[in-house]
């Protein structure tokens, strides 16, 4: 790690949180609502070879209508959805569909458009190269010489929260899986001393990994995993948010 990030230690109130929640409902159940309509209509009008599933109140999966894709939901060793015989697009929106409906989530608003605007013979060429990178090994957040390319694999329409939630789902339950970059986590640990200028988007893949790896550290120190640190770095963020605006609201009268 660089500029100081083996110094940062876990916030006390992280620990605290962290050791009341369990991994299973507090991670893999966190769950978005999704109108998988207006997903799939997008995908057909553009001509994009994907579906976006989901399951309904009876735990059966759909492709029409409004339905609830857990987290759990994304990871590739999921068995919950069936993402057919070429899953790898379909888990791209899947992840997409997550994060931009998720409620605590910031994800891009607009529709995921992921052809190649300059080849319209091969339109899809680029992103499954970019997704075949993502799912190689080293992983995204193993950064060094060993490397053969350099920065975020060339992924149109894909963000850099997208493409690090998609890193997450495909690589497991690994020591050092990637974890997702949220801005408003990547916020809040700046807050508690983490030095990066810049918001999220503008991340390298070096300052990714350097994010990444800080998660995996102080889910170590806290005796809990990487993904729970993280949701508390979001909700410590939400929390200041919601507190900033009651403060507003009072100071109003």
């Amino acid at each position: 790690m660089k500029r100081g990030d083996e110094k940062l230690v876990v916030p006390k109130d992280c620990v605290h949180w962290c050791h009341r929640q369990p991994y299973a409902e507090t991670v893999l159940d966190d769950y978005a609502e999704v109108d998988l309509d207006k997903w799939n209509r997008q995908l057909e009008a553009l001509r994009i070879p994907a579906r976006v599933y989901a399951v309904n109140a009876d735990g059966r999966q759909i492709e029409s209508g409004v339905g609830h894709i857990r987290r759990g939901d994304l990871d590739a060793a999921s068995t919950t959805l069936d993402l057919g015989s070429e899953p790898a697009l379909n888990r791209l929106y899947l992840c997409a569909a997550w994060l931009r409906s998720h409620r605590d989530r910031g994800g891009y608003r607009r529709f995921l458009d992921v052809r190649d605007p300059h080849d319209g013979y091969r339109p899809f060429d680029l992103i499954a190269r970019a997704l075949d990178a993502c799912e190689a090994e080293p992983a995204l957040v193993q950064t060094g010489a060993f490397r053969t390319w350099s920065g975020w694999p060339v992924a149109p329409g894909v963000g850099h929260s997208l493409m690090s939630l998609y890193c997450w789902a495909v690589h497991g339950a690994k020591p050092d899986r990637p974890q997702l970059l949220d801005k408003f986590s990547a916020s809040s640990m700046v807050r508690y001393g983490w030095m990066e200028d810049g918001g999220a988007s503008q991340f390298s893949v070096r300052t990714y990994a350097r994010y990444s790896n800080l998660i995996h550290r102080w889910a170590g120190q806290a005796g809990t995993k990487p993904e729970i640190v993280e949701l508390w770095l979001n909700r410590d963020w939400h929390r200041r948010l919601e507190r900033g605006v009651r403060q507003d609201d009072l100071a109003l009268w």
